[in-house]
């Protein structure tokens, strides 16, 4: 039901800029090639065969640097906020940490959309099966980033982290974030 909500509003986003877009030439999302950190606050869709989706909350840290201005490398450091449970099985997060490549499109010259890609790794704790797991692999998602003044911006973001086996039951997991950008 998230994953439909965030992909809906995306793509509202994009419709309604569209008409602006149409009428000028291709541009990066990147307007300087200035530095930026960020924070941002989400839930983590925690979805297992058998188990009720759990979601717990996550921080995440955020520096990098534009390259281009259609491509930055980014590098992500998270922690849980909080804990989810249902039928007695509770999921957390410890650690989240990641490298990205992040590929933006200006869609107006205040919004643009972007895409991620890299290899991440998550540290989730767990109170069945298998207990604590460490998932390391390739993580990929889309955002978009809404610019307030030339060095604040907030943005969202849908991302894909790396999944696993847990006792023979499969498991994946999507980070939905909000949060703000600081470009320096």
């Amino acid at each position: 039901m998230k994953a439909r909500f965030v992909l809906l509003a995306s793509l509202t986003a994009c419709a309604l800029a569209s008409p602006a877009f149409a009428q000028t030439h291709l541009t990066g999302g990147f307007q300087s090639l200035d530095p930026y950190v960020g924070a941002s606050i989400g839930l983590l869709e925690y979805n297992q065969s058998g188990l009720p989706s759990l979601s717990p909350s996550v921080l995440v840290v955020r520096a990098g640097v534009p390259l281009t201005s259609f491509l930055a490398i980014e590098g992500r450091l998270g922690t849980g906020l909080s804990s989810d449970q249902t039928n007695g099985a509770s999921v957390s997060i410890g650690t989240f940490g990641g490298a990205y490549a992040k590929g933006s499109l200006a869609l107006t010259p205040r919004f643009s959309i972007y895409g991620v890609a890299g290899i991440a790794v998550t540290n989730l704790h767990r109170n069945f099966l298998d207990g604590d797991t460490t998932n390391t692999g390739l993580s990929a998602g889309v955002g978009g980033d809404f610019e307030l003044t030339q060095k604040l911006g907030l943005n969202f973001e849908w991302t894909h982290l790396p999944g696993g086996s847990d006792a023979g039951h499969s498991y994946d997991s999507n980070l939905f974030s909000v949060g703000v950008n600081y470009r320096l």
